[in-house]
């Protein structure tokens, strides 16, 4: 077994291989083609992740979990391709691993090519695929996307551990951890390059063919490699220099059980880290590249050289940023938002070179490569297995993080008992001043949840302090460096390091000590709901995620009142007061608190489409209902379960049209409208389903972080409709700030004198964004 210090690049050449050293010595063209094929199917493997993510992301409302449910099933390829490599290697003999493996990559691209004339793309299965809306999401997107890529893309998986094996096998005194590093550059190129230059420039569909086509010529390279071991002969075979007893014995199960360990840590970290940043703004690709390129150059960076991975510094920098992290408040505007982006991604960005890190200082030998990635990718698949179907099932809210954090910091200590150059034995002094600097940071939290709030300090004082405590870190580190350490510290480190990691693990979990004071909450795919009373205002609030989704008042006087952004003086309070005289129709996509039904009178109907099931018995007439808006409504009230957009579609198809007079838009996942429902080909189903030309299409964009009145402009501009724009600050009838967008073929509807006076047109030119199924671009709408 290596040392801890040894690299995985850097493997010593067997000196025993002498026939062997002049042909090793340059990489020949066959080289070149493992290297060409461990590159490009690393690209395809991360970049089909992306583009069948955003197929499957409109159906489910546009949730973070529809991308955590995309990464189980994309970790639970990854698992069956490097099984399929760990078995082909133990069980055959090399030429035979060839020819089974060419057999697969023919079956393939033959499927791709069958699949191409069935469906639009080879990738993308047709429109009979969609949900109806009552399927279980998890379930639903596993069985799609094992049927759009299931084959390709376990070949895929198998190309880095069975062509670095192959590679071992043909040159024994090379290091196969070279195609290793090539292949996590392949994945991160894949990933950035999705973002930025695959996605604002080609639609959907092309990305699909384009990714096809790159597929076969990724068959071509790894088909000639495949020929390669097949010409692999028996002599050559024999050659290889047989193992000794221990190396033919391998790492035993505790080994394996310590990588699946560690390799699952990270997995949670990414994706509840993942999840978490994902709540406060419309579910992108940018959102689910950048945790997961973190946690890729945190594989490159410690299996490509041990310089990078210092545990000191790692351990002391990952306690820290979950210090701060624990104590920040999640951000209400960009500013703050990118904040709390940036302060995440450093948490995530931490913890993975903890865990990958002490992954790479118990690598085995190269003869064992392919059981150790089995052990890794079995780790990552049972960290998506956790979070997308045990957490929801077991935890009542994101208790996955904390849980993570707890085990990561305790793969810390662990780590640090067991290297003797670590803080753990060498006592240093700049420990106990980082400790110092934690509790300082830790402070406020730790007071509150002791119920010690009397004993309360400035925001202010506790930062200068905890900065002062951080500069004494920094200066004693420096020091320490020349000076002669004393047996005596080291109690005081230990002492002041297990202090720091149990401040941070309680403030951490603090909620869960201390309770909370939620009249409901309920966890599911869709995510965390809460009901929470507010008082001294005497109001119930529902509230998803970070985001409040509605207020209503305690006092019977004031129950039947619409509030928060749907106030009497917001958007859709004006509209609905300035409607033309008569019985309306009434569609609403999302249900909140249901306050729109207030506006009702006898004789109106109304219905609401909720994709999320459990907000239904809070609001709808039952036991458990809260929210009384829809109960006490004059109007027929119905509520259909299903995605808003999809129920449209298929009442159209069967040609159930509804007639709506006023058609509310105002389905939110976290802090933003899903982007499916602004796309031009939502609103020629919205138009469908439209009363006449005076019927109104009310968008509620208020958001923290986007500014989506030019895509509704863009819109309106292309389908000949014409739009208002009416923003309310924050006043005492509405209870808070709402942002609405009003949209009609007939501007007339908008020539009331209130209506007038509360609205701005929307902008007119031809640099207006215009979003289809097949494009949009987030990045381009931030405020």
């Amino acid at each position: 077994m290596r040392s801890g210090s040894e690299t995985l690049v850097c493997v010593q050449e067997d000196e025993s291989v002498a026939e062997n050293s002049t042909r090793d010595k340059s990489v020949g063209k066959g080289d070149a083609v493992y290297g060409a094929a461990i590159f490009l199917g690393a690209l395809l493997l991360f970049q089909v992740e992306l583009i069948l993510g955003k197929r499957v992301l409109p159906w489910f409302g546009g949730t973070p979990a529809v991308w955590t449910a995309c990464l189980l099933v994309f970790q639970l390829l990854l698992l069956a391709g490097y099984a399929y490599a760990r078995l082909l290697a133990v069980k055959l003999r090399t030429r035979y691993q060839g020819l089974a493996h060419i057999v697969a990559l023919g079956s393939s691209l033959v499927l791709l090519a069958f699949l191409a004339f069935l469906w639009p793309t080879p990738i993308t299965p047709g429109a009979n695929w969609r949900p109806y809306g009552t399927e279980n999401p998890t379930w639903f997107i596993v069985r799609f996307l094992l049927a759009g890529i299931g084959l390709p893309f376990l070949m895929l998986a198998t190309t880095g551990p069975l062509l670095q094996h192959w590679f071992a096998r043909e040159h024994p005194s090379k290091s196969p951890y070279r195609l290793y590093a090539l292949s996590n550059l392949g994945s991160l190129v894949g990933l950035l390059a999705y973002p930025f230059l695959l996605e604002p420039f080609l639609r959907l569909h092309t990305q699909a063919w384009v990714w096809a086509a790159l597929y076969a010529v990724f068959i071509g390279l790894c088909g000639c490699c495949a020929v390669r071991a097949y010409s692999f002969t028996a002599s050559e075979d024999s050659s290889v220099a047989p193992p000794t007893r221990e190396e033919a014995e391998g790492p035993d199960i505790s080994r394996h059980l310590l990588w699946t360990g560690m390799a699952a840590c990270a997995s949670v970290l990414l994706l509840a880290i993942t999840n978490l940043i994902c709540q406060q703004v419309a579910v992108i690709p940018f959102l689910w590249v950048l945790p997961l390129a973190l946690y890729l150059v945190s594989f490159i960076l410690c299996f490509e050289n041990d310089r990078w991975y210092r545990p000191n510094i790692f351990h002391v920098l990952f306690v820290m940023v979950a210090c701060i992290a624990c104590t920040f408040p999640i951000g209400s505007s960009t500013t703050g938002y990118i904040e709390t982006l940036v302060l995440f991604s450093g948490l995530l960005f931490t913890g993975c070179m903890i865990s990958h890190g002490e992954l790479a200082r118990l690598k085995p030998e190269p003869r064992h490569l392919t059981a150790f990635y089995l052990s890794l990718s079995l780790g990552g698949a049972l960290g998506g297995i956790f979070v997308s179907i045990v957490a929801p099932r077991i935890f009542s809210d994101y208790w996955e993080l904390q849980l993570a954090l707890l085990i990561c910091g305790l793969l810390l200590v662990v780590a640090a008992a067991k290297d003797a150059e670590s803080w753990w034995h060498q006592g240093r002094r700049w420990i106990v001043f980082a400790a110092l600097t934690v509790l300082i940071l830790c402070l406020s939290a730790v007071l509150t949840i002791l119920n010690l709030k009397w004993l309360s300090f400035s925001d202010g004082r506790r930062f200068t302090a905890a900065g002062a405590a951080a500069a004494a870190t920094i200066l004693v580190f420096f020091a320490d460096r020349s000076r002669e350490r004393k047996p005596g510290e080291i109690v005081w480190v230990r002492a002041g390091a297990l202090t720091s990691l149990a401040l941070v693990g309680l403030v951490w979990l603090g909620p869960l000590i201390h309770g909370n004071s939620n009249l409901a909450q309920r966890r599911n795919f869709y995510g965390v709901l809460r009901v929470q009373e507010i008082q001294p205002n005497n109001l119930l609030r529902l509230v998803h995620g970070q985001t409040v989704h509605g207020y209503q008042s305690l006092d019977p006087e004031l129950r039947r009142r619409p509030l928060s952004y749907y106030g009497l003086n917001s958007g859709v309070g004006i509209l609905m007061r300035n409607l033309p005289a008569g019985l309306h129709r009434t569609g609403v996509i999302g249900l909140g608190t249901g306050s729109l039904a207030a506006y009702g009178i006898p004789g109106d109907y109304y219905r609401f489409y909720e994709i999320n099931a459990a907000e239904i018995p809070w609001t709808v007439a039952s036991e458990h209902c809260y929210f009384t808006f829809i109960r006490d409504s004059a109007a027929k009230v119905d509520v259909m379960l299903g995605d808003g957009r999809l129920s449209l579609e298929a009442e159209a198809a069967r040609g159930e049209f509804q007639r709506f007079d006023v058609l509310v838009l105002d389905a939110f996942s976290g802090d933003a409208i899903p982007t499916h429902l602004l796309t031009r080909e939502a609103f020629e189903i919205y138009l469908k389903h439209l009363h006449g030309p005076q019927s109104v299409i009310a968008v509620h964009i208020t958001n923290k972080v986007l500014n989506l009145a030019p895509v509704l402009a863009g819109l309106a501009q292309s389908l000949g409709l014409r739009g208002i724009h009416i923003y309310r600050p924050w006043r005492p009838e509405a209870s808070a700030s709402s942002d609405w967008v009003l949209l009609s073929r007939d501007a007339s509807v908008f020539s009331t004198s209130e209506m007038a006076q509360a609205s701005t047109p929307l902008p007119i030119n031809d640099s207006l964004p215009v979003w289809t199924d097949d494009y949009s671009n987030l990045l381009r709408v931030l405020r």
